[in-house]
């Protein structure tokens, strides 16, 4: 797990993508964020590891069908054995 901190407008991008994903799904492909305030946010972080080009597109299709952008092999994790988004922005 990891705590982050930063400004309000990050953390809110972050906990607005995890939400925007319907309950059924959310944790099998974003890591799942336990709370969050005004400033910081716990999540499960998991570990650098390289993400196979199957996984990676098959990332992007579930964000793009949830309006998420962003989705890159910087912002996955390797979180219990499964590559899981960490980090995404909802599409305006």
């Amino acid at each position: 797990m990891i705590l982050k901190f930063s400004m309000e407008k990050n953390i809110k991008k972050d906990f607005e993508a995890y939400t925007s994903l319907p309950p059924s799904i959310r944790n099998r492909y974003f890591a799942k964020i336990y709370w969050s305030t005004k400033y910081c946010l716990l999540q499960k972080y998991g570990k650098k590891a390289k993400v196979p080009d199957d996984k990676l597109q098959q990332l992007k299709i579930v964000a793009k069908k949830y309006g998420l952008s962003d989705v890159r092999v910087a912002n996955i994790r390797k979180v219990n054995g499964n590559f899981k988004i960490v980090d995404a922005s909802v599409s305006e």
